[in-house]
């Protein structure tokens, strides 16, 4: 997780020096995990206009298994983790996970506009975590539940919808 924050902070920085792009418009919109990223660098870096988490978690602790090595095992079976020798540090690689709580840095978003998706049939992440992330948000800040959605909603048509209508309102 630790990777995935250097590398999103990376593309926004090489996004923002790109000659053509209005560095005013750079957006993140980030899907379960790396919605808990995003919401880490919105905190700190004023070059994300917005932030739009689709069904991330508030935090980890509450939907990973307790063993480091059960969600090693279970990221082999997925094919996230290729390689049986990964991570080096397995205790260290678990904590990277469990010590990341977006409620944290939400308010530092403010005043920037914090939107957060959730589908009410979310199987990974429980619904009551996007009420969390919504009360830990300050205002600008909009709720929205897809009906009948589970957690993969980049798998659900209405996704696009939702992330066309958020820019037209925040841009």
């Amino acid at each position: 997780m630790r990777g995935w924050v250097k590398d999103l902070s990376s593309v926004i920085d090489t996004v923002f020096d790109t000659p053509g792009v209005d560095p005013r418009s750079i957006h993140c919109i980030g899907f379960s995990a790396g919605g808990v990223i995003a919401s880490n660098i919105a905190a700190y870096e004023e070059k994300v206009a917005s932030l739009l988490l689709m069904a991330s978690p508030h935090n980890f602790a509450d939907i990973l298994p307790g063993e480091p090595e059960l969600l090693r095992e279970h990221f082999l079976a997925l094919g996230t983790i290729r390689d049986r020798a990964f991570p080096p540090d397995l205790e260290r690689w678990y904590r990277g996970f469990i010590d990341l709580k977006p409620a944290r840095w939400l308010p530092f978003v403010s005043p920037r506009p914090v939107g957060i998706v959730h589908g009410d049939r979310d199987e990974t992440v429980p619904l009551k975590h996007a009420s969390l992330l919504y009360e830990a948000a300050c205002h600008p800040k909009k709720l929205t539940i897809l009906e009948g959605a589970g957690h993969q909603l980049r798998k659900d048509a209405r996704a696009e919808q939702v992330i066309r209508g958020w820019l037209k309102e925040v841009v």
